[in-house]
């Protein structure tokens, strides 16, 4: 038996936040990368237009990294760096969102984020708000992201 591969340690991280309509985050034509028809990467398959303008998560989170660099809230160089950031943004949203409970278990989300961050993992939490809001907190490995090393950075995309 052979031991575990290790993966590569993710060069950096980019972190992104949505917060907007619930019935938005429900349409989720918009949120997939490509058509039902289309095999993603195969040739040909870029991401639709829609897609790409469209700020609200992906469904698959690791497709943060085909939006543009301008939906990046921002880039950090190791996994401490990000879970400061996720740790800061959970911190003043907790307050806002609906459910008592997500607002008391928001500081140990914050310890599993940190955690799970230094394996080289990304982290993703989504909230509902109060009144008709729903906001979503992720931070993505890059380059190469552990999942999918064929995913481009959006600093520096394939030309």
């Amino acid at each position: 038996m052979s031991p575990p591969q290790e993966r590569p340690r993710p060069a950096h991280f980019h972190a992104y936040r949505w917060q907007g309509e619930r019935r938005v985050f429900d349409q989720e034509a918009d949120r997939r990368p490509h058509p039902f028809s289309a095999a993603p990467g195969q040739p040909g398959a870029e991401p639709s237009p829609g897609f790409l303008a469209n700020p609200c998560t992906p469904l698959r989170i690791a497709d943060w990294l085909l939006r543009p660099a301008s939906a990046i809230a921002r880039t950090c160089r190791d996994p401490e760096e990000a879970a400061a950031w996720f740790t800061a943004e959970l911190t003043h949203a907790a307050p806002a969102f609906a459910a008592e409970r997500d607002r008391e278990l928001a500081p140990l989300l914050a310890a599993r984020a940190a955690e799970r961050l230094a394996r080289g993992g990304d982290v993703h939490g989504g909230w509902y708000l109060r009144g008709t809001g729903y906001l979503t907190l992720d931070v993505i490995a890059c380059s190469p992201h552990p999942a999918d090393p064929s995913l481009p950075c959006p600093l520096h995309p394939p030309h």
